[in-house]
């Protein structure tokens, strides 16, 4: 499986296990385990990255991009460490029924999930000068274009205003302040809007981390 497949797997899989309330809980728990696994392999893939780490001097240009990828694996951690706790299907009882029914348990798989939604895209912008350049060879497309550029930007504008909006609807900030919630408007939606709403909180983030690390570089 090549490296760009892999990473759209990882995020269409996300966006499935956001999108809990639409699938069988059985299916949730399995694409958790099989994120987990892919997690490994793409950190297996990126080892390189990994053990320079300790060498060559940090500038803000890598620093923040240590620190968003540190906190992503923390919250990837901390998401699937408490899924297994609170699992009731094909893991029911990994750590014991009093660790399945604790509140806690459930808010901090609850927050960490929305944690890497955030996450997700402030990484995914990060590396959007990259991802652009190779997206431009896949399309064919003239990147010194005014038109393409024009294009981009109002794609870029319109998928942030989206995300706005889509934050409002899951109530993101209760949701990452552990705010015990029942129900959102987002959660009235139907799946296809859903995915579309998910979709564009993590683009907005992207949008952010793209725009930081221009500022970084410069």
């Amino acid at each position: 499986m090549k490296r760009g497949a892999l990473d759209a797997a990882l995020l269409v899989c996300l966006f499935l296990l956001m999108s809990f309330q639409f699938l069988p809980k059985a299916l949730h728990e399995a694409l958790g385990i099989g994120m987990g696994g892919g997690v490994l392999l793409h950190l297996a893939w990126n080892r390189g990255w990994l053990t320079a780490l300790p060498r060559g001097r940090w500038s803000p240009g890598r620093a923040i991009p240590a620190v968003v990828n540190a906190a992503l694996a923390v919250c990837f951690a901390l998401a699937l460490v408490s899924g297994l706790a609170i699992a009731n299907q094909l893991f029911h009882g990994f750590f014991g029924m009093a660790w399945q029914r604790s509140i806690v348990a459930h808010q901090v798989h609850i927050t960490s999930s929305y944690g890497l939604l955030i996450l997700t895209g402030l990484h995914l912008g990060l590396h959007g000068a990259g991802l652009w350049r190779r997206f431009v060879l896949w399309a064919g497309l003239d990147a010194s274009s005014r038109r393409v550029r024009g294009g981009l930007c109002l794609a870029a504008a319109l998928t942030a205003a989206l995300g706005v909006y889509g934050s409002f609807l899951h109530r993101l900030g209760d949701r990452l302040l552990m705010k015990h919630i029942f129900g959102t408007a987002a959660t009235k939606l139907p799946f296809a809007a859903f995915l579309l709403v998910l979709l564009a909180i993590v683009g907005l983030y992207a949008v952010i981390g793209y725009a930081a690390g221009r500022l970084v570089r410069k």
